[in-house]
């Protein structure tokens, strides 16, 4: 073989071998890409995870008020994982939402297209992040809590301290504005007799004007003109035992865990004193939508699963618990009504 030979098929051999040495590189850094592209995608979703979805499934996804999301067979790389169905349902629910009609546990619909505020892209990001991101993440994107606002009051205080001149009215002269029943007429006929005591500041203002000053001791909120004065009511205990480090009340709080201003609507007494005592002890079935009675009813068996929860056992004395939780359990919000369904021309293209 002349030497000219030999050159041309070195020189062949060379260009093979570059040429794979290519291939090989330029996969592994298309696969870089990838995975670089999902991380970030992962951490654009866990910052609107924090702030939007935390209320309602736990700041780490183990479930709170809806299921836990944070499940093995939900994130990649698990034997079970199934990318086209997880991700298909995940992204319906995100979208369109979940009905429900218990307070606080309906799931609202998060995309634009369905009047919510997420985009395609950022609901995309949440669902790269619920199946490939880390579950600490969330923690640091939730907002500061709101020690400033005031906590709302619950229905029982409301009764018992009428704030307002035509709460007075009303519970003085139920026959006349018609108690807990009033006709249209009847609410118009209040609303012009309060606005006349209003104007007078006559006996019944000077009353609403007192329980509202009383009312206002028994939560604890601060006076506007006095920002110094120190209080010893609901809002102190509640604060000082770190229940708005992760809850709303009202303005109050923030949103790392459960809005808890209608909890009244969905939990009972007992359920929240044993979830206070020891949340640990509280078994998984005994948590979330399942244990509502709309869920109840319709003999369901498909329970959503629920892990170890977030929520730490609080230092308090057995009085402490009581007062939050009679505090709370009167916090409820209107009965929800059963919307009936209509299927939009987007569903029908499905």
């Amino acid at each position: 073989m002349s030497t000219r030979m030999i050159l041309s098929v070195a020189f062949a051999l060379f260009v093979v071998l570059g040429m794979l040495v290519y291939i090989i590189n330029d996969n592994s850094r298309a696969d870089t890409t990838n995975v670089n592209s999902t991380q970030a995608s992962a951490l654009l979703g866990a910052e609107l995870f924090g702030p939007n979805c935390s209320q309602c499934h736990g700041p780490k996804g183990e479930g709170a008020i809806g299921p836990a999301l944070n499940r093995s067979d939900w994130h990649a790389g698990d034997p079970k994982y199934d990318e086209n169905s997880v991700t298909t349902f995940i992204r319906n629910a995100v979208r369109r939402g979940q009905y429900s009609p218990q307070p606080g546990i309906a799931m609202p619909a998060w995309s634009k297209d369905y009047g919510g505020p997420l985009n395609n892209e950022e609901i995309e990001d949440v669902i790269t992040f619920i199946t490939h991101g880390n579950w600490e993440e969330p923690l640091t994107y939730t907002a500061a809590p709101n020690y400033l606002a005031d906590i709302p009051a619950n229905d029982v205080l409301k009764k018992q301290y009428p704030s307002t001149t035509a709460e007075v009215l009303a519970i003085k002269n139920p026959q006349k504005y018609g108690a807990d029943a009033p006709t249209s007429d009847q609410k118009t006929l209040l609303a012009a007799d309060a606005k006349v005591e209003d104007a007078a500041k006559g006996a019944v203002y000077q009353e609403a004007e007192k329980n509202k000053e009383a009312l206002r001791k028994v939560l604890g909120n601060r006076d506007p003109g006095n920002p110094a004065e120190h209080l010893t009511g609901l809002k102190q205990l509640i604060q000082t035992k770190g229940c708005m480090n992760c809850h709303a009340l009202g303005s109050a709080g923030t949103t790392l865990g459960p809005n808890l201003t209608e909890v009244g609507s969905r939990r009972s007494s007992q359920w929240m004193y044993d979830w206070i005592k020891d949340p640990s002890a509280v078994a998984a079935s005994n948590r979330g939508p399942n244990v509502q009675p709309w869920f109840k009813t319709e003999n369901r068996t498909d329970f959503w699963p629920m892990q170890p929860t977030f929520m730490p056992t609080i230092k308090m004395t057995d009085q402490e618990r009581q007062t939050i939780v009679d505090y709370l359990t009167g916090l409820k919000s209107a009965a929800v009504a059963a919307p009936q369904p209509q299927a939009t021309q987007q569903d029908a293209t499905k």
